[in-house]
């Protein structure tokens, strides 16, 4: 404004032949409109800024509301009603008996040999076809399994003994289960990370399940198994090395899929405390992981 002012005082102190009145009156107007201009941009930039965090929390929640198609909720721990055994699920509908109660990310073993229970009207349930698919936050689709349902083993009402394929990715995932192609119940679950590997060893335990502050027997799954006694470093993301264990060969078999000679070692680890790791397995190191 001060600017805009003094701007006008020297038009005004202008001898007159060198710039008309209308001239003058023009320049002071298109000063002033600039002015003007400046001054409506600048108040509209709180306004530009909450439009675009409204935009960002809308985007946000229709990401949200695509995943959960179904409002399901996720899946709960529970232990069944007649015998000892943990299920993951919705009590009452649904349950998985899967070991430990979680997948893994590209692994196959936890779902290798799994029991799917069900709960409802045995007349509606048992002979009828079933499946399960998945769908991950980013909307991929995946069929787990489908097969006929059979009649129950105990207090359900019908059940599959099955196997789930890989999940392809961690996090979180929504599974659905269809009886005669209908929605019969769905729930969420969390995938834990892919267990830390390298060319010839895969640890077979995940480390988001590990203790903190207690010392753990562990399991590493090998493709050669020509030592008795492999060597295991646990080293921080500096590079620092916080224990070193010796890990003992106690068994081989045979896979299944590959028809190869799997070996297996047992050892115990301690990890004093969260964070991101790499292990050192006989001389070769995984990728960096969090635990």
């Amino acid at each position: 404004m001060e600017e805009y002012k003094s701007l006008e005082e020297k038009l005004k102190n202008f001898p007159q032949y060198s710039l008309e009145i209308d001239k003058r009156n023009k320049i002071l107007y298109l000063l002033k409109s600039k002015r003007t201009t400046q001054k409506y941009w600048t108040s509209l930039k709180p306004i530009m800024s909450f439009l675009s965090l409204a935009i960002i929390l809308l985007f946000l929640f229709l990401t949200s509301s695509l995943f959960n198609n179904y409002n399901v909720q996720h899946g709960a721990i529970f232990t069944l009603p007649d015998r000892n055994q943990q299920v993951i699920g919705v009590e009452g509908k649904i349950g998985i008996l899967v070991s430990k109660e979680q997948f893994v990310a590209e692994d196959r073993r936890r779902g290798a040999k799994l029991m799917l229970y069900f709960w409802g009207d045995a007349e509606k349930l048992v002979g009828k076809n079933y499946r399960v698919e998945a769908e991950d936050m980013n909307g991929e689709n995946i069929e787990l399994t489908k097969g006929i349902l059979s009649s129950g083993l105990n207090s359900e009402d019908a059940h599959a003994l099955t196997s789930f394929i890989p999940f392809p990715t961690e996090g979180g995932w929504q599974l659905s289960f269809y009886v005669e192609d209908h929605l019969y119940e769905a729930f969420t679950i969390n995938v834990l990370p892919p267990f830390p590997k390298t060319k010839h060893y895969t640890l077979l335990n995940s480390p988001k399940e590990i203790p903190i502050g207690k010392e753990s027997e562990l399991n590493i799954e090998s493709t050669i198994g020509n030592k008795e006694k492999i060597e295991v470093k646990l080293i921080d993301e500096k590079g620092n090395v916080k224990e070193t264990s010796m890990f003992q060969l106690d068994s081989s078999a045979i896979d299944a899929n590959t028809n190869q000679t799997i070996y297996h070692y047992s050892g115990e680890i301690t990890w004093a405390e969260h964070g991101s790791w790499r292990l050192l397995i006989d001389g070769e190191e995984t990728g960096l992981f969090e635990n």
